[in-house]
């Protein structure tokens, strides 16, 4: 088991952009004008570098502006696009093997502390700290969201990387048969209140229930049941807003006591289960992009859904209901107005061939006018002024994305992050099933992640 450090901050994240400052001792290049990407770059014209992410808007929008930064410097960017565990396992594989394929990656920052503990990463300090690499106009202590920085790119209070995404789950829904004269009154003769906007799970069930028409491929929602990792994600926002965690401890970096099987965690996948009743008949083998399809396709009502896929389900070329949509908060349960960080970063292995030309291209995509353009086009910035920015407002989910992040929920990043996953993802899958109730499925998977963890994680909950 590894040495966890103390709190460095809460375990609910404020990713305002006066979430605190970071201290970095910088060796800034004297003033902004002294620098420029043309020169920095020359030593390493004719490289070719290559990355590796999940195939989603934000990562194709980057692949859409790579052009002005190899026009600009020479440097050639070729970008591998997978699944989401796809672009993982290839990306351990290139890692355990040290062959250096890739000279930086794209992960979720549920591996960082797996990446760190087996000394995968370069720290991007090496690179912060270098006058001929180092744009001294790009000021990440400054100008990135501090709280989401330090949760998805640090690791003990290093810095490994910057924010590729920064992700949240919120609530998707059909605002056009919310706002239907005809729908809105035969909801309120049947459920003896008037059709709004889920603010609580039990107007989500009421809603799922009603809108669930299987005569006409319609249904009232569509969960991830699928044995993968978007089933633990998508079980997250139910177990935070029901008042449950899977661990006690007050940042993504730290072990804590086991929680899982907790009543407010048994209570929330019990209703979890209970939405496989409103969902499609092959629910049990979705996944995001099978829900994200049947939302554009126009065969559900609502469902949680991820930020960066919200792009896909808003655009005309793409979607059946674009323009038809609405997007807010999840249901507030017993855990209040919560959301759950998430995000993929950018990091620089210890074995990559072009960490230097690496870097320069992930300090460019970093800048604003790259940030503002992958945002408008998918992305996820962590940039507050991408937020803030008049065209950004004006797109529908943005709104949804700030709030969430507002009230978001650290998850583990300790080197054993991965395994938690994992046994989680088997006995979620066990629950919906029906080879295990939901107390069974969860005092499982406590005593499992107990034995993983060991002393810093025993079990709060006796196992029944």
């Amino acid at each position: 088991m590894t040495e966890h450090t103390k709190s460095r901050f809460g375990k609910v994240l404020r990713l305002g952009a006066a979430a605190g400052s970071v201290s970095l001792t910088l060796a800034y290049a004297a003033e902004a004008g002294a620098w420029s990407l043309e020169e920095a770059a020359a030593p390493y014209k004719g490289t070719t570098i290559r990355t590796i992410g999940e195939s989603l808007p934000p990562l194709e929008a980057m692949d859409k502006l790579k052009h002005k930064f190899e026009e600009r410097t020479g440097i050639t960017v070729v970008i591998e696009q997978y699944e989401h565990s796809e672009a993982v396992n290839k990306v351990m594989l290139d890692l355990n093997s040290k062959r250096g394929r890739y000279d930086f990656i794209l992960q979720p920052h549920r591996e960082l502390g797996r990446f760190v503990a087996n000394g995968h990463l370069a720290p991007i300090e090496r690179f912060m700290n270098d006058p001929k690499l180092r744009d001294p106009a790009f000021k990440p202590e400054e100008v990135l969201y501090q709280g989401l920085w330090k949760e998805i790119s640090w690791y003990e209070g290093k810095a490994y990387g910057y924010p590729f995404t920064a992700l949240t789950m919120y609530l998707w829904y059909r605002k056009d048969l919310l706002e239907d004269p005809k729908e809105q009154a035969g909801f309120k003769a049947k459920y003896g209140y008037d059709m709004q906007v889920p603010a609580t799970w039990g107007q989500y069930r009421d809603l799922a229930e009603w809108f669930t028409r299987p005569d006409e491929g319609f249904y009232g929602t569509a969960i991830q049941g699928k044995r993968h990792e978007a089933l633990w994600y998508e079980w997250l926002n139910f177990l935070y807003s029901f008042g449950g965690d899977m661990m006690e401890a007050k940042s993504g970096s730290e072990c804590g006591p086991i929680i899982v099987n907790s009543p407010e965690a048994v209570e929330s996948l019990d209703y979890y289960k209970g939405l496989v009743a409103y969902s499609p008949s092959d629910t049990l083998n979705y996944f995001w992009d099978d829900v994200m399809v049947a939302m554009q396709q126009g065969k559900a009502f609502e469902m949680i859904m991820w930020n960066d896929a919200t792009y896909a389900v808003e655009d005309p070329s793409q979607s059946t209901v674009s323009g038809k949509m609405g997007f807010d908060l999840i249901p507030q349960g017993k855990g209040g107005k919560v959301g759950q960080v998430e995000g993929w970063t950018y990091l620089i292995p210890a074995y990559a061939k072009n960490k230097e030309a690496a870097y320069l291209f992930i300090q460019w995509m970093m800048a604003f006018d790259q940030q503002l353009e992958q945002h408008m086009n998918g992305g996820a910035s962590s940039r507050p002024d991408v937020y803030a920015n008049p065209d950004v407002k004006k797109i529908t989910y943005s709104k949804a994305s700030m709030d969430t992040n507002a009230v978001a929920i650290a998850k583990p990043t300790i080197p054993e992050s991965p395994d938690l996953t994992e046994i989680l993802v088997l006995e979620l899958s066990n629950v919906l099933a029906g080879k295990k109730t939901s107390q069974e499925g969860l005092d499982d998977a406590a005593v499992a992640m107990n034995k993983l963890l060991g002393d810093c994680a025993p079990l709060k909950f006796p196992v029944k």
